[in-house]
Protein backbone atom coordinates (compact mmCIF):
# COMPACT_ATOMS: atom_id res chain seq x y z
CA UNK A 1 0.00 0.00 0.00
CA UNK A 2 1.41 3.23 -0.85
CA UNK A 3 0.56 6.30 0.83
CA UNK A 4 -0.86 9.64 -0.94
CA UNK A 5 1.47 12.42 -1.06
CA UNK A 6 -0.10 15.62 0.77
CA UNK A 7 1.04 19.21 -0.79
CA UNK A 8 1.18 21.88 2.14
CA UNK A 9 -0.16 25.45 1.64
CA UNK A 10 2.78 26.83 0.19
CA UNK A 11 1.76 25.13 -3.21
CA UNK A 12 -0.50 27.82 -4.97
CA UNK A 13 -2.59 24.39 -6.35
CA UNK A 14 -3.54 22.94 -3.54
CA UNK A 15 -6.00 24.81 -1.12
CA UNK A 16 -4.29 22.13 1.50
CA UNK A 17 -5.84 24.20 4.74
CA UNK A 18 -9.39 24.24 3.63
CA UNK A 19 -9.21 20.17 2.65
CA UNK A 20 -7.21 18.99 5.62
CA UNK A 21 -8.02 21.63 8.70
CA UNK A 22 -7.75 18.77 11.30
CA UNK A 23 -4.49 17.75 10.16
CA UNK A 24 -3.55 21.57 10.21
CA UNK A 25 -4.74 21.65 13.24
CA UNK A 26 -2.91 19.01 14.94
CA UNK A 27 0.34 20.02 13.46
CA UNK A 28 -0.30 23.61 14.30
CA UNK A 29 -0.43 22.58 17.62
CA UNK A 30 3.02 20.62 18.44
CA UNK A 31 5.91 22.40 19.42
CA UNK A 32 7.69 24.53 16.47
CA UNK A 33 10.94 22.00 17.09
CA UNK A 34 8.39 19.80 15.67
CA UNK A 35 6.52 21.11 12.78
CA UNK A 36 7.39 20.79 9.07
CA UNK A 37 9.09 23.16 7.99
CA UNK A 38 6.70 24.87 5.39
CA UNK A 39 4.46 25.41 8.25
CA UNK A 40 7.34 27.21 10.61
CA UNK A 41 7.90 29.50 7.56
CA UNK A 42 4.40 30.22 7.27
CA UNK A 43 3.56 30.92 11.26
CA UNK A 44 7.20 33.28 11.16
CA UNK A 45 6.71 35.10 14.17
CA UNK A 46 3.12 34.73 14.98
CA UNK A 47 1.40 34.33 17.91
CA UNK A 48 -0.82 30.54 17.80
CA UNK A 49 -4.16 31.21 19.49
CA UNK A 50 -6.47 28.50 20.61
CA UNK A 51 -7.91 26.84 17.39
CA UNK A 52 -11.77 26.05 17.57
CA UNK A 53 -12.50 22.52 17.19
CA UNK A 54 -15.26 23.80 14.52
CA UNK A 55 -12.31 25.36 12.54
CA UNK A 56 -12.69 24.92 8.93
CA UNK A 57 -9.18 27.01 7.71
CA UNK A 58 -7.06 26.97 11.00
CA UNK A 59 -4.10 29.02 9.27
CA UNK A 60 -6.70 31.62 8.38
CA UNK A 61 -7.57 31.76 12.30
CA UNK A 62 -3.99 32.25 13.15
CA UNK A 63 -3.83 35.14 10.48
CA UNK A 64 -6.88 36.86 11.83
CA UNK A 65 -5.88 36.32 15.28
CA UNK A 66 -2.19 37.72 14.65
CA UNK A 67 -4.01 41.46 13.02
CA UNK A 68 -5.20 44.20 15.05
CA UNK A 69 -8.47 45.18 15.03
CA UNK A 70 -9.98 48.59 16.27
CA UNK A 71 -7.22 50.90 18.24
CA UNK A 72 -3.76 50.38 18.01
CA UNK A 73 -1.74 51.68 20.62
CA UNK A 74 1.86 50.52 19.20
CA UNK A 75 5.19 51.83 20.84
CA UNK A 76 7.99 51.47 18.58
CA UNK A 77 11.38 51.89 19.05
CA UNK A 78 14.67 53.62 16.52
CA UNK A 79 17.70 54.01 16.21
CA UNK A 80 18.39 57.70 17.11
CA UNK A 81 21.03 58.47 15.05
CA UNK A 82 19.98 56.52 12.12
CA UNK A 83 16.25 58.93 12.84
CA UNK A 84 18.57 62.38 12.82
CA UNK A 85 20.31 61.36 9.52
CA UNK A 86 16.62 61.07 8.00
CA UNK A 87 15.79 64.01 9.60
CA UNK A 88 18.65 66.16 8.34
CA UNK A 89 18.46 64.47 4.65
CA UNK A 90 15.19 66.03 4.56
CA UNK A 91 15.78 69.34 6.33
CA UNK A 92 18.95 69.68 3.72
CA UNK A 93 16.69 68.89 0.82
CA UNK A 94 15.61 71.15 -2.06
CA UNK A 95 12.24 69.55 -2.86
CA UNK A 96 9.99 67.61 -0.94
CA UNK A 97 7.49 64.91 -1.75
CA UNK A 98 4.07 65.13 -0.83
CA UNK A 99 1.86 62.44 0.59
CA UNK A 100 -1.97 61.90 0.03
CA UNK A 101 -3.82 65.13 1.29
CA UNK A 102 -0.67 67.72 1.97
CA UNK A 103 -0.38 70.54 -0.33
CA UNK A 104 2.38 72.58 1.13
CA UNK A 105 6.26 70.76 0.71
CA UNK A 106 8.47 70.98 3.99
CA UNK A 107 10.85 68.89 5.86
CA UNK A 108 8.90 65.61 7.25
CA UNK A 109 9.71 62.03 8.10
CA UNK A 110 7.29 59.35 6.77
CA UNK A 111 6.52 56.84 8.96
CA UNK A 112 5.40 53.68 6.78
CA UNK A 113 4.08 50.05 7.10
CA UNK A 114 4.54 47.84 4.25
CA UNK A 115 7.91 45.41 4.50
CA UNK A 116 8.13 46.49 8.60
CA UNK A 117 7.19 49.47 9.08
CA UNK A 118 10.09 52.20 9.09
CA UNK A 119 10.61 56.12 8.96
CA UNK A 120 12.11 57.81 5.99
CA UNK A 121 12.85 61.25 4.90
CA UNK A 122 10.45 62.97 2.24
CA UNK A 123 13.49 64.55 0.57
CA UNK A 124 13.74 65.05 -3.20
CA UNK A 125 16.97 65.60 -4.62
CA UNK A 126 17.74 65.99 -8.55
CA UNK A 127 19.17 62.77 -8.78
CA UNK A 128 19.52 59.75 -6.00
CA UNK A 129 20.70 60.66 -3.04
CA UNK A 130 21.46 58.55 0.24
CA UNK A 131 18.59 56.78 0.16
CA UNK A 132 19.28 53.50 2.32
CA UNK A 133 20.54 56.25 4.92
CA UNK A 134 17.08 57.78 5.30
CA UNK A 135 14.94 54.31 5.57
CA UNK A 136 15.44 53.47 9.48
CA UNK A 137 13.19 50.23 10.73
CA UNK A 138 11.91 49.47 13.81
CA UNK A 139 13.34 47.83 16.32
CA UNK A 140 12.13 44.12 15.50
CA UNK A 141 10.17 45.25 12.54
CA UNK A 142 12.73 45.40 9.67
CA UNK A 143 12.39 44.18 6.20
CA UNK A 144 10.41 40.77 6.17
CA UNK A 145 8.61 41.11 9.23
CA UNK A 146 4.92 41.86 9.00
CA UNK A 147 3.61 44.08 11.34
CA UNK A 148 -0.21 43.14 11.07
CA UNK A 149 -0.25 42.37 15.13
CA UNK A 150 -0.05 45.55 15.99
CA UNK A 151 -0.56 48.19 13.23
CA UNK A 152 -3.30 46.28 11.24
CA UNK A 153 -3.90 44.72 8.33
CA UNK A 154 -3.71 48.17 6.15
CA UNK A 155 -0.09 49.39 4.28
CA UNK A 156 -0.28 53.17 5.61
CA UNK A 157 1.62 56.35 5.24
CA UNK A 158 1.90 59.32 8.23
CA UNK A 159 3.77 62.33 7.83
CA UNK A 160 5.61 63.46 10.72
CA UNK A 161 6.50 67.38 10.29
CA UNK A 162 10.23 68.19 11.10
CA UNK A 163 9.33 71.76 11.19
CA UNK A 164 6.45 72.76 13.07
CA UNK A 165 6.58 73.97 16.73
CA UNK A 166 5.52 71.07 19.14
CA UNK A 167 3.11 71.67 21.45
CA UNK A 168 2.74 75.27 22.52
CA UNK A 169 6.76 76.33 22.17
CA UNK A 170 9.13 76.78 19.55
CA UNK A 171 10.86 73.89 20.00
CA UNK A 172 10.35 71.51 17.10
CA UNK A 173 10.75 67.83 16.13
CA UNK A 174 14.26 68.41 14.26
CA UNK A 175 15.72 70.68 17.27
CA UNK A 176 14.51 67.87 19.57
CA UNK A 177 16.24 65.34 17.92
CA UNK A 178 19.34 67.63 17.66
CA UNK A 179 18.91 68.59 21.00
CA UNK A 180 19.15 64.81 22.16
CA UNK A 181 21.43 63.05 20.01
CA UNK A 182 24.10 65.90 21.36
CA UNK A 183 23.10 65.00 25.04
CA UNK A 184 23.97 61.38 24.63
CA UNK A 185 20.34 59.59 23.80
CA UNK A 186 20.57 57.03 21.61
CA UNK A 187 16.87 55.62 20.93
CA UNK A 188 13.75 57.50 19.68
CA UNK A 189 10.65 56.15 20.42
CA UNK A 190 7.25 56.50 18.37
CA UNK A 191 4.10 55.97 20.23
CA UNK A 192 0.68 56.09 18.44
CA UNK A 193 -2.86 55.58 19.19
CA UNK A 194 -5.26 54.98 16.00
CA UNK A 195 -7.95 53.70 14.73
CA UNK A 196 -9.75 54.10 11.22
CA UNK A 197 -10.82 57.64 11.91
CA UNK A 198 -7.95 59.52 13.81
CA UNK A 199 -4.02 59.00 14.81
CA UNK A 200 -2.52 60.98 17.58
CA UNK A 201 1.69 60.43 17.77
CA UNK A 202 4.11 60.90 21.39
CA UNK A 203 7.37 61.38 20.85
CA UNK A 204 10.36 60.49 23.14
CA UNK A 205 13.84 60.20 23.16
CA UNK A 206 15.97 58.12 25.29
Amino acid sequence: MTDTPHTHPTDPGTPYAASHPDEVKRLIALPADQRPDWLNTFLGDMTIPPIPATSTNPLADVITANTAHGEKKPTLHFPLAKVLTAAEHAAAAPAHKLAYGETTATPRLWWVKDDGTYLISNGRYPTPHNRPATTVHADGWGPGTDARSILGGDDFRQSIDLTAPLDDDTTTLLGTLRDAAAEGATRFTLKAVFNDHHMQLTYITE
